[in-house]
C-alpha cells in the first residue's frame, strides 16, 4: 500500500516531464482552500521501482487519482503540499497522506520522485497519443 502511494506521488509530480507546474503560495486563507488547477497534471504515468516493480498512475481533472499495481487498485485525492510537494490521500481513510518531491526531468523526459518516507521511483508520462488510441 505504501508503494502505491509512493508511485502515485511520483507520477503526479512528473506529469509535466519538462517542467512541472509550480504551486502558487496562498496569500489568504480563502486562497488556501481554493482548488488547485490539475489540468497540467491530468494523464497517465508509468512508475518504475528500483527493485523492478511497476505501477500505473492516472490523475484526473479535479485532483483525484487511481493507482494500479499488480491486482491492487487505490483511489484518492491529490493536493499541492509544502515546497512544491504533491501529496496523495487514499480513499480508504486509514493510510496516512504521503507527499512526493520530483526531480528535474531527464533527457528522456522521465524524472525521479522521492517520498517523504525516503522511497524513490522513476516516473514517465504516458504519451497522449497512446492514451487516446487505447
Amino acid at each position: 500500500m505504501k508503494r502505491i502511494l509512493i508511485i502515485a506521488g511520483v507520477l503526479a509530480l512528473g506529469a509535466c516531464a519538462e517542467s512541472a507546474p509550480e504551486a502558487e503560495p496562498a496569500v489568504e486563507a480563502v486562497e488556501e482552500e481554493a482548488a488547485t488547477d490539475w489540468s497540467a497534471w491530468v494523464g497517465s504515468y508509468d512508475i518504475a521501482y528500483d527493485d523492478g516493480g511497476e505501477a500505473a498512475l492516472t490523475i484526473a481533472d479535479g485532483g483525484t487519482y487511481e493507482f494500479v499495481t499488480g491486482d491492487e487498485t487505490r483511489t484518492g485525492t491529490v493536493e499541492m503540499g509544502d515546497g512544491g510537494a504533491i501529496c496523495y490521500t487514499n480513499d480508504d481513510g486509514e493510510t496516512p497522506t504521503e507527499c512526493w518531491i520530483n526531480s528535474a526531468a531527464a533527457e528522456d523526459g522521465s524524472w525521479r520522485s522521492t517520498s517523504d518516507q525516503g522511497e524513490t521511483v522513476t516516473v514517465s508520462r504516458v504519451a497522449a497519443d497512446a492514451e487516446t488510441e487505447a
